[in-house]
């Protein structure tokens, strides 16, 4: 590993010293001053390619084909455009390393799972990992991006923090990662960035959950879910509705139960749920944390049983795994998630200039058991 970055350091010098060279060597020669206003955006016009590109030909050469860098250092010894000594500098630390930024470090259902089936990837193409958390706040998410920047990772793997388009900030978004200058990739949420996406096409999963319970002969069916701005809840409770009206079942504005995607929230709004006069027969809570949170009420309740409704979670609760205790749920592998995110992320590196890719990935309905 230690040669590969050392050759990777002498091929990025190497094609800015000669670029450099070339350019100073022709215009002293011809009694002429270098075009200082030259720009990556001319060289990526003239080149027909992404700004990104060029970027990359001057500071990760390595990942860039053969033929394409061969054209871009040709144009820019062209246009005599000469790299900054800032430029010149940073690129000699050429970045291994593959930010990433999830809502929660701390959640299992990306810790674990999903963390392995991006490490498989990574490792195997020497790549380390920087994470951040954004703790599904704006605010929190910007600053985790400007510290990617700042570190110069060599690809992000991105899991927005909030609805931005909802928030009418998407375009903000947008000229922020543009402004990265890296490979991003967008994970478990399609927010309508421009960029790879891969995520589990939840609004369907969770009509299925509700077609499921259906037919077993239930007709109230709760929901426990996130809060109205979060973009997987807006497609969660359209695959709620959808669910519902496809079984003939009314809509009951009663049976819906909202608070944030954490254990403690499902704690709470399941333990208003018992309280309630009205009671569902059936309940589906849409994330692992809200599961945690649902089973710990009801277990309360029950004084230790966990059948007091029919349920359904969203994503493997790894608590019923521990204690041996057979549970439904609509299973999102995350170790898939990670893995094709990653490896999406590795093959933008090696072709930047493909189509952005939107993969969605199957959600099956399991009953587990032990």
């Amino acid at each position: 590993m230690h040669n590969h970055e050392n050759n990777t350091d002498i091929l990025t010098s190497n094609v800015q010293n000669n670029i450099i060279q070339a350019n100073e060597t022709d215009y002293i020669r011809r009694g002429l001053k270098i075009d200082k206003n030259i720009t990556i955006s001319d060289i990526a016009e003239r080149a027909g390619v992404s700004k990104a590109t060029v970027s990359r030909v001057l500071n990760s050469p390595e990942i860039v084909e053969e033929h394409t860098r061969e054209n871009i250092s040709r144009i820019m010894k062209e246009l005599h455009y000469t790299p900054s000594q800032t430029a010149r500098n940073l690129s000699m630390k050429s970045s291994s390393t593959v930010g990433v930024i999830v809502p929660e470090i701390s959640n299992y259902f990306f810790w674990r799972a999903w963390f392995s089936g991006v490490e498989e990837v990574t490792k195997r193409h020497n790549l380390s990992l920087l994470y951040s958390g954004n703790d599904n706040d704006m605010d929190t998410d910007y600053k985790a991006l400007d510290m990617m920047k700042m570190q110069r990772v060599r690809g992000l793997l991105y899991i927005p923090a909030v609805n931005y388009s909802a928030l009418g900030v998407l375009d903000k978004l947008q000229r922020k990662l543009d402004r990265m200058n890296c490979p991003i990739v967008c994970m478990d949420r399609d927010v309508g960035l421009k960029c790879d996406i891969v995520h589990f096409d939840d609004q369907s999963a969770v009509r299925k959950a509700v077609l499921a319970l259906a037919n077993e002969g239930h007709r109230k069916i709760a929901i426990i879910i996130g809060d109205k701005e979060n973009i997987l809840s807006v497609q969660r409770f359209e695959g709620y509705l959808e669910g519902l009206k496809k079984a003939g079942i009314p809509y009951d504005e009663e049976l819906v139960f909202r608070g944030t995607y954490t254990r403690v929230s499902g704690y709470q709004v399941t333990k208003q749920m018992i309280a309630k006069s009205k009671q569902p027969t059936a309940v589906i809570t849409c994330n692992n944390l809200l599961s945690k949170g649902y089973i710990q009420a009801v277990c309360e309740h029950t004084h230790g049983k966990t059948d007091m409704y029919t349920h359904i979670g969203l994503d493997e609760i790894d608590m019923m795994q521990y204690l041996g205790i057979p549970y439904n749920c609509i299973q999102r592998d995350a170790y898939e998630l990670g893995h094709s995110a990653a490896e999406l992320l590795i093959k933008r590196l090696e072709q930047p200039d493909e189509t952005f890719q939107h993969m969605i990935l199957n959600s099956p309905l399991v009953h587990q058991t032990f």
